[in-house]
């Protein structure tokens, strides 16, 4: 996919995201399946596919890059509030402290900066994996949005400058990447990976709040580990 097509989606997905929120109003529990869908979709396509691929080409080392973006996305998460997965219960009737937007664009923004490599942005199930992480993301910001009261110039700024990091993201990968080589980029995927693992396995171990099997999130985990199956293997 080309750079331009990449940049496109996830400028366009947040907005088509927060439209929907406006139109249908959602309820809860299809976000919760769609998080279980998307987490466990995006988490195995890093276990099958991103992560064997990095460690074989950049060694041990990046392991470092990796865990980094763990507790990278540990720290993001004391502002953001869980927002990255589907928590809209804490915020209702608050406004959105502006901390909160800013830790949710700097994950953004660091998310995008690998895609500044073509093979990463040609890398469809990561990059499907990415997007369809993004889409209960934005889902959940709007709806914080809507509960809150904000007015919806207000929230359409917020939901455009969330859209924008990750092209923004992009662009800065491109233009540090053209000057610090292949490198930096594939650091960056690794600190990318290690964001998505934390909020990857997050979502999974709370599709099942209090140990209690739950048959609908346990279908939607198993259906994306299916479709990452798929797609992996077809890639």
């Amino acid at each position: 996919m080309s750079l331009l097509s990449t940049v496109a989606l996830f400028l366009l997905l947040p907005l088509a995201a927060g439209a929907l929120v406006r139109i249908i109003r959602p309820e809860a529990q299809w976000l919760s399946l769609l998080l279980s869908f998307s987490g466990a979709f995006l988490l195995a396509v890093v276990f099958l596919h991103m992560l064997p691929e990095l460690y074989a080409e950049e060694g041990a080392h990046i392991g470092l890059w990796v865990l980094g973006g763990f507790l990278l996305q540990v720290v993001l998460e004391f502002f953001s509030q869980g927002i990255e997965h589907g928590h809209i219960h804490h915020h209702g009737g608050k406004a959105l402290p502006l901390v909160t937007l800013l830790s949710l664009c700097l994950h953004s923004f660091a998310e995008g900066m690998p895609f500044a490599d073509p093979r990463v942005a040609g890398d469809l199930p990561f990059l499907f994996g990415v997007l369809l992480h993004k889409m209960p993301m934005a889902i959940a910001l709007a709806t914080v949005l809507l509960r809150s009261g904000t007015g919806s110039a207000s929230s359409w700024a917020m939901l455009v400058t969330f859209a924008l990091a990750a092209p923004l993201g992009i662009g800065a990968g491109v233009l540090i990447g053209a000057g610090e080589g292949h490198g930096f980029l594939q650091h960056m995927l690794g600190l990318a990976i290690g964001m998505l693992l934390h909020i990857s396995t997050t979502i999974i171990f709370e599709s099942a709040p209090d140990h209690r099997f739950n048959a609908k999130r346990f279908v939607a985990v198993a259906v994306g580990v299916v479709l990452a199956l798929f797609s992996v293997h077809h890639h």
